[in-house]
């Protein structure tokens, strides 16, 4: 192999001979072999400036090798110097071949390298080795075995707050962290270099070990918890203190015929089916609800929403005075093959499909028809939607409801929209400011699943909005003790900011005792009263007005 400097010094000589042979062409004046060489020029300045994979470039040597022979045919019977200096012809463009050839597989190699390499930097082997590691064992061995994956939460965050430097750094000593848990000889051995390790780093944030079962049938759940653990343990990167945590997911290597790919494909899918959860076990489960969900986005492309979708009605009942206080819109999908969908089933892949915008338009305008509706009966009884999160702070969702509003001749406190409590740790400034333009068009703004995620104490108390529904599991039985004492000096504490606060969920006598202990402003739940669609909505309201004015 030459070296770099030889290459650049023989294609410099190379060139300049190239420019001798055609000032001597050009004084033989023989049009042909001008002509030719003419073309010759054209394909190679184009190879060089354009090709980079080694099929053009041999194909460009044959074709130069073919064009050589004719021109010293045709030349044979002139001049020797001339047939001399043509024989230099297929040697250069066969040494360029060469060259780029080389080059070509040299680059190939390094992008190979870089992207199967991506934990050369740690220290670790890749994903390749890994697989090549896993299949050798499990011909040696192929007794019970688990492949466990290790995801950190939090670095992509220090990445864009501190730099990557502190990124990087705080995945180097990460890593080195859950190596020093895996000591076990029951974990497959993966070479690297002239040494072994025994985990591997996937790229990204994500690292992988196997290890058999057959001598301690829960090993894998220990060593997932102690690298959990480890990794709680504050990292200290130059000079500052950082809190990561992270996440494991696991798989049996007899799922999935035991094919590695598909193995660390089931892993990944737990980890994305599990959100909330520390550790996941995939379960073949998993698999078929993503094939399901992946059939109701193809259906969903196709979907007329208008035909598609119905809305169900839902009443809340004032506590004491047991009037309606609001009928709530639930959106159902009839599902051909799956029957009743709640929202709750679809809403994401509604999302994943690019429809929730629309969707919501849908949803809200049946609200204005339906509440236009009940006033021409002379039935004054708000409706609240709440399939909504993100889609209420986006550009021209104002607009919209203003002019919903105006066309339906709706006035203020007619019409509720709610967002999930999931959203309160992402509101921004735009955000609140939107919640607060939507209060100034008339409509009630409130949290649905309060109590579901975390909220700090400071923002409860400066919570602009009208109204806030309990998740059910707060008031879920039996509670620990002093639980309700809290939920009473919250709910009060709410009411005194003039908050309407709704128990939401009440399914059973007992927990409409404790909701009327908590002397909340309304309570919902089947208990009180199940879903109706409109036609059975219509006549529920007519009864329940005849039976409320005996």
């Amino acid at each position: 192999m030459l070296t770099i400097v030889a290459k650049e010094a023989l294609l410099k000589g190379l060139h300049a001979a190239l420019c001798s042979i055609t000032l001597l062409l050009l004084s033989l004046n023989i049009p042909l072999a001008i002509y030719l060489l003419a073309i010759v020029f054209a394909v190679y300045f184009i190879y060089s400036l354009s090709f980079s994979s080694p099929w053009p470039a041999r194909l460009i040597a044959i074709c130069t090798c073919i064009y050589a022979v004719l021109l010293c045919g045709y030349l044979l019977a002139q001049w020797p110097i001339t047939l001399t200096a043509i024989a230099l012809f297929p040697i250069y463009f066969g040494l360029m071949y060469t060259l780029s050839d080389d080059s070509n597989i040299t680059q190939l190699n390094d992008s190979e390298q870089e992207k199967g390499n991506l934990g050369s930097d740690l220290g670790l082997p890749d994903r390749a080795s890994l697989r090549q590691s896993y299949e050798t064992q499990r011909k040696l061995d192929p007794g019970p075995a688990i492949l466990v994956v290790i995801f950190l939460e939090g670095v992509e965050q220090i990445n864009r707050q501190l730099g990557r430097e502190f990124g990087d750094n705080l995945l180097s000593e990460s890593a080195n962290r859950i190596k020093q848990q895996l000591h076990s000889n029951d974990i497959f051995p993966i070479p690297n270099g002239n040494s072994v390790s025994r985990l591997a780093h996937l790229g990204g944030l994500h690292f992988a070990f196997v290890c058999r079962l057959a001598r301690y049938e829960h090993l894998h759940e220990q060593l997932i918890d102690d690298i959990l653990q480890c990794t709680l343990q504050p990292f200290f990167v130059g000079s500052c203190t950082l809190e990561i945590s992270a996440r494991a997911s696991y798989v049996h290597c007899d799922e999935e015929l035991g094919q590695f790919d598909s193995l660390i494909a089931c892993a990944y899918l737990a980890l994305d089916k599990m959100p909330g959860s520390s550790i996941c076990a995939y379960q073949q489960s998993m698999q078929i609800s993503q094939i399901d969900q992946q059939m109701r986005l193809r259906e969903l492309a196709d979907i007329a929403i208008n035909e598609a979708f119905e809305v169900y009605f839902q009443p809340a009942f004032n506590h004491p005075s047991g009037e309606i206080a609001y009928l709530e819109l639930l959106l159902r999908w009839p599902h051909p093959k799956h029957g009743l969908l709640n929202a709750d089933q679809f809403i994401d892949d509604v999302r994943l499909a690019g429809l929730a915008m629309s969707v919501a338009h849908f949803v809200i305008e049946r609200a204005a028809e339906i509440a236009m509706a009940l006033k021409m009966e002379d039935i004054q009884v708000p409706l609240t939607v709440n399939v909504f999160g993100p889609e209420m702070f986006r550009d021209g969702f104002l607009d919209f409801m203003e002019h919903v509003l105006l066309e339906h001749y709706l006035q203020a406190g007619e019409i509720y929209l709610e967002y999930p409590s999931a959203l309160l740790e992402h509101m921004d400034k735009k955000s609140q400011s939107r919640i607060e333009e939507l209060r100034q068009l008339g409509v009630d703004v409130g949290i649905d699943k309060f109590g579901e995620y975390p909220i700090t104490f400071n923002r409860l108390a400066n919570l602009q909005i009208d109204y806030i529904k309990l998740s059910p599991i707060l008031t879920q039985l039996p509670q620990p003790q002093g639980c309700d004492k809290v939920l009473i000096d919250m709910i009060a504490m709410q009411q005194l900011r003039g908050v309407k606060v709704i128990c939401k969920g009440v399914e059973s006598e007992q927990q409409l005792v404790l909701a009327k202990k908590l002397n909340c402003d309304a309570i919902q739940g089947h208990h009180l009263a199940s879903p109706m669609n409109t036609k059975n909505l219509m006549s529920w309201l007519h009864q329940w007005h005849l039976q409320r004015n005996r």
